[in-house]
């Protein structure tokens, strides 16, 4: 089952879920998404084990759905942020560690790709396509370098 099918049961099933959902949503997306560990664990209870991430990108989905006038349901740019700021720190320990004269050489094009479609699902509003695309464009920069340091020291 699917988180999104998942989570439309517990609401359908469950005045008390449905009420904290629309209070999360009415009040903010941060609100929203720093209760998405009670709705994992809810379902958790109910034999349906996701992470996190998956039930919080779902959550805001169904905002935008049921909720569209709501403050969740709006696109969370702190959000967003948030994750780039994660993924760059992740590339940043890689490049450190990247031999100084192979840094010019480094070929990072291949996540201009994935730059568009992360501008894509921030102006769509679409969590879910925006963390695939930031994951890719993390991808792109671990295997430029990894490809540049096998290259480099190779030759």
């Amino acid at each position: 089952m699917k988180a999104r099918t998942a989570l439309l049961e517990l609401f359908k099933g469950s005045h008390e879920w449905r009420s904290l959902f629309r209070s999360c949503c009415e009040n903010s997306a941060f609100r929203l998404r720093s209760q998405a560990w009670q709705f994992r664990e809810e379902l958790k209870e109910r034999s349906h084990g996701f992470l996190t991430e998956e039930v919080e990108d779902h959550l805001f989905g169904l905002a935008r759905e049921l909720l569209p006038d709501t403050p969740a349901a709006q696109w969370d740019a702190e959000w967003a942020h948030d994750l780039c700021k994660d993924a760059l720190a992740h590339l940043a320990k890689r490049y450190v560690e990247f031999p100084e004269a192979d840094k010019e050489a480094l070929d990072l094009s291949a996540q201009g790709v994935w730059d568009e479609r992360m501008n894509g699902a921030g102006l769509a509003n679409d969590p879910v396509a925006f963390r695939v695309a930031l994951d890719g464009w993390t991808r792109a920069g671990l295997e430029a370098i990894e490809g540049s340091r096998i290259k480099g020291g190779a030759a």
